[in-house]
């Protein structure tokens, strides 16, 4: 998926799990691109090519940070300095990203085994997926704002 896929997953992800929360939102549009930290030709991965390199030379492309461990530990590490709805968020937008990618190829979910778990595609269809995955996203998320104003009024 493309990064603003991810970060739009993240952020809708983020938005559900906090009930609508806005901060909700931010925070699991931030963590919808986290996982990309491990490729440095990534868009997040250029901006942080000092964790990205070593990152992906250890661990390599949709591994570790494509996990549901990495989910887990990135969750528990911002709960202290925030509580839970903002740790919901983190883990919320990294497993949309998770979820995104293997829509368009295999990931190692369940990291540190190394069984790949998703879709493979051939490479036409990428641009396809992501561009369909993107509207219902938009669709999704333009409902859910629409249903909670038009309840306030």
């Amino acid at each position: 998926m493309e990064w603003s896929t991810h970060a739009l997953s993240g952020m809708v992800m983020g938005y559900t799990v906090t009930g609508g929360d806005w901060r909700g939102a931010v925070i699991g549009g931030i963590a919808g691109v986290i996982p990309d930290l491990d490729e440095p030709k990534s868009k997040f991965g250029r901006l942080f090519f000092f964790i990205s390199i070593p990152i992906h030379f250890v661990f390599g492309h949709r591994t570790f940070t494509h996990s549901m461990l990495f989910s887990l530990l990135a969750g528990i590490l911002i709960y202290p300095f925030t509580g839970w709805w903002a740790a919901l968020s983190v883990c919320a937008g990294i497993l949309a990203h998770i979820a995104g990618d293997m829509l368009t190829g295999k990931v190692k979910l369940f990291y540190p085994s190394n069984r790949s778990v998703g879709i493979s595609i051939p490479s036409g269809m990428f641009m396809l997926i992501d561009c369909i995955t993107r509207s219902v996203l938009i669709l999704y998320i333009s409902w859910a704002i629409l249903i909670k104003y038009l309840l306030i009024f």
